[in-house]
């Protein structure tokens, strides 16, 4: 018997399966049928339309990689993964259900064919074929989902933070105002003011880092400005947080260019605090700025120790580049960060239709380049 046929005629057989496996999970202890089975029935319905479906060798090949072709509808996998993230799943609870289901049918199947032909054995391949591909979908969906409400909450927990930090910002500069205060209590308010800007800051670098994954990126107002004269304040900012430091600058006068200027400075100013973090305290930190053709090239350089290919390759991904990090670099709070900064310039510059490339070697220390088009031209959504 062919392997989609038995699978429709022992469907109810297989869902009983599917539900007695689904009711041993946490999150679904107290469901009901319905919400137990799920969308499993659809999944399998799509797995023997698949099974009865001709398919070339290569296409076989693409979809146990999960490079399955894409659906226009939202598949049954799809679906399930929403239900199983609203449920409260985990993602390895979600796997589960699918390693189950792959084990209940060809256990099943095995009991009926006692002796297996070439036919058999290309329905098992195709079968777990197309199970990985239902799995792929689900994960994929499950994940994305998970990221948007994680995102959720980070935009929300940072509008709601920033009305107290107002507040705060607000009557500290007001004590601040009052000469009759001793020096010593002066002294306090200046740190809380300070403070206050510092967490500001980073609330701010939360807000963008939420935008930027639920919607399409940055958002950026182009205008036309002098980028060499903001670049120059930049600089001069940087020179007064870090007067312990050398800068040594080398900007081009006059360059006309189409770019948001306040997040162009944003991410100029995020290059250069790194790399005073990241570098040599004895040596300078270089800052270049000039046009070539139609691009505007901006580099920021400094020396110290040399950063490996596998951090280069996550180093605009907090996420990844935090997961990297041994336990002391992650205690070592005072000296490090989650790397929003860095992320927020790469999806600045993307959002300009431009590129950022790091390199790190002995000889020139660790180097970032963005490239922009003068007249900055939006990636494609």
């Amino acid at each position: 018997m062919r392997l989609s046929k038995f699978i429709s005629e022992h469907i109810e057989v297989i869902l009983q399966e599917w539900e007695d496996f689904a009711g041993t999970l946490h999150p679904l202890k107290s469901s009901t049928k319905a919400q137990l089975r799920d969308h499993a029935k659809a999944i399998l319905g799509a797995i023997c339309l698949d099974l009865d479906t001709y398919q070339s060798v290569e296409a076989g090949i693409e979809k146990s990689k999960g490079n399955g072709p894409d659906s226009a509808a939202e598949t049954a996998a799809e679906a399930h993964a929403a239900d199983r993230v609203n449920a409260g799943f985990t993602v390895e609870e979600l796997m589960a259900e699918f390693r189950a289901l792959r084990a209940s049918v060809l256990r099943l199947w095995q009991n009926r064919v006692k002796t297996a032909d070439e036919s058999d054995l290309q329905d098992m391949l195709r079968f777990n074929e197309a199970i990985d591909q239902s799995l792929t979908e689900s994960l994929a969906q499950f994940s994305a989902m998970l990221r948007d409400s994680q995102n959720v909450f980070l935009a929300i927990l940072g509008h709601d933070v920033r009305n107290p930090l107002g507040a705060i910002s607000m009557g500290t500069q007001m004590i601040l105002q009052d000469t009759t205060l001793p020096a010593r209590h002066v002294k306090v308010a200046a740190q809380v003011l300070r403070s206050t800007q510092r967490v500001t800051e980073i609330v701010s670098d939360l807000l963008d880092y939420s935008a930027s994954h639920l919607g399409s990126g940055i958002p950026v107002t182009l205008a036309d400005y002098d980028v060499s004269i903001e670049s120059r304040s930049v600089v001069q900012e940087m020179r007064l947080f870090h007067p312990e430091r050398e800068f040594k600058v080398d900007i081009e006068d006059g360059i006309i260019v189409a770019w948001d200027c306040a997040r162009i400075s944003q991410a100029l100013s995020n290059l250069m605090a790194n790399a005073v973090q990241h570098g040599s305290a004895t040596s300078p930190v270089w800052v270049t700025l000039s046009r070539q053709g139609k691009e505007v090239v901006m580099v920021v350089q400094n020396e110290g120790d040399i950063i490996s290919p596998n951090r280069l390759r996550v180093m605009f991904d907090p996420g990844k580049s935090f997961a990297m990090k041994s336990t002391s670099e992650r205690s070592a709070s005072q000296t490090s960060n989650l790397g929003l900064g860095l992320y927020i310039t790469h999806e600045i510059v993307l959002a300009h239709g431009g590129t950022i490339r790091v390199s790190s070697t002995e000889l020139e220390g660790t180097t970032v380049t963005v490239r922009i088009p003068a007249i900055a031209t939006r990636p494609a959504a």
